[in-house]
């Protein structure tokens, strides 16, 4: 028993219903503007059209923050669309163009008032943080905006940890937060109608977001009570958590999804991603973790009985989009968890798929025994270990084009899954789009941040 996903067409509508609203609110939003500026508009003189414009570049930048929380809400409808991976591209473009609108607006606001009144520039900005309505809250709101974006640079976020990088745009609520009372009661949105309709508008989204991303996993927790049952060592430097509870034939997952956890331990309590590395089985979920950092390298002192938080199932990388019945997997290192899950499942419906692991070493191989199990049950399922040191029996060096050809030649016909680090992945992506392969048969999700 699984999920059923919807047909290509009901997606379709699906996402054209999501386009839809989103471009419905763009005009409201610019029609809500004109009723409420058309003043400005209309007598452009004096600075008047620099505050119309002031005003709704200010508009335009609380709906994309909207917008923002709507990506990273993890509101499932919007999710299995998607997919995490697409999200999170879209989310970080939009956060650049958040921090255009909210420089632009300010300074829009602060020229147009300033030739409107004749005074200096810094007299009118001072004025504002001074006397204008919650004026003084914005700015240090635009500043937290700007840092959390900051950081999100990709040469920045690099050099962060994930730890840091989290607690850190935690800091967008509260920017939120401080701007709330000057976005409510000024400018375009005193009252009537365009003032409910930015409340419906905040609250509906602050309500969504709130709803899947805190509420569901806590209602989940209650109905399935998770806990560590066992934490198993695979590998030198990798863990795999048994998690089990109450009621666990109803939790459905596909192979190939992944969960967000929350340990309720003191040390462990922030949410980090990781994909099942089993098969739904009725009974409890497996987590193979690799320690490379701070909080996957606490995986092996978790006791049995312990809490823990789960949010999902997620993503997109399942054997439901497939268009073809047969199958490349091309894995590096831990990146074989999801598609360790999704070959038991194929080996169990006798489906025929290739992997090529990449691994630095014999020691580094994670779920030896398991793969050869599963080509044992399944001959179907033939396992291709790459080494990068040279070790009889193995072939060695890089998954390259070369030994996609020679050891999955008729690559062209199979659909390809991709799991493994980032620079792996975008080489894997290169060779098969240099070999001519349709880029419509490559899935594979990106989790890091």
């Amino acid at each position: 028993m699984g999920l059923h996903f919807a047909r290509p067409s009901t997606i379709t509508i699906k996402k054209f219903l999501v386009f839809f609203i989103f471009f419905a609110n763009i005009i409201v939003i610019f029609w809500l503007w004109w009723s409420k500026s058309h003043y400005y508009i209309q007598n452009p003189a004096d600075g008047n059209l620099i505050i119309a414009l002031g005003r709704i570049t200010g508009l335009l930048a609380e709906y994309f923050i909207l917008t923002q929380l709507i990506l990273i809400g993890r509101i499932r409808p919007i999710e299995h669309l998607w997919g995490f991976d697409r999200l999170n591209k879209l989310h970080r473009f939009i956060g650049y163009s958040v921090v255009t609108f909210l420089l632009i607006h300010p300074l829009l606001l602060t020229v147009g008032y300033a030739q409107s009144y004749g005074v200096s520039y810094l007299s009118q900005f001072g004025d504002f943080l001074a006397n204008k309505n919650g004026v003084f809250l914005s700015f240090f709101s635009v500043v937290l905006f700007i840092f959390v974006i900051f950081i999100s640079i990709a040469i920045v976020r690099r050099k962060l940890r994930y730890e840091t990088w989290y607690f850190t745009h935690l800091l967008t609520y509260l920017a939120i937060g401080l701007a709330v009372k000057h976005q409510l009661g000024t400018g375009d949105l005193q009252g009537g109608w365009p003032l409910y309709y930015w409340y419906v508008l905040n609250f509906g989204v602050f309500g969504l977001m709130l709803t899947y991303r805190f509420v569901r996993p806590l209602v989940r927790f209650a109905y399935h009570r998770f806990i560590v049952e066992k934490v198993v060592q695979e590998t030198y430097d990798t863990w795999s958590i048994y998690i089990s509870g109450k009621n666990m034939e109803h939790f459905i997952f596909e192979a190939g999804q992944y969960i967000n956890i929350t340990v309720l331990r003191k040390d462990m309590w922030y949410t980090h991603p990781f994909s099942f590395s089993a098969a739904y089985n009725g009974n409890s979920i497996r987590l193979t973790i690799k320690a490379l950092g701070d909080y996957t390298k606490k995986i092996a002192t978790l006791q049995p009985g312990t809490h823990v938080i789960v949010d999902g199932p997620l993503g997109l990388f399942t054997e439901e989009r497939a268009d073809r019945e047969k199958f490349l997997f091309i894995a590096g290192g831990i990146g074989i968890t999801p598609i360790r899950a999704m070959l038991e499942t194929l080996a169990f419906e006798k489906k025929d798929a290739i992997l090529l692991y990449g691994n630095k070493s014999e020691r580094d191989i994670t779920f030896k025994q398991e793969l050869d199990a599963i080509h044992e049950y399944a001959p179907t399922i033939v396992v291709r270990h790459i080494l990068g040191t040279p070790t009889p029996g193995y072939e060695s060096g890089f998954i390259d084009k070369e030994k996609i050809v020679r050891l999955a030649p008729d690559f062209y016909t199979r659909e390809v899954y991709l799991c493994g680090p980032p620079v792996m992945m975008n080489l894997m992506v290169g060779h098969l789009k240099g070999l001519g392969f349709d880029a419509h048969h490559i899935h594979y999700e990106k989790f890091s941040f």
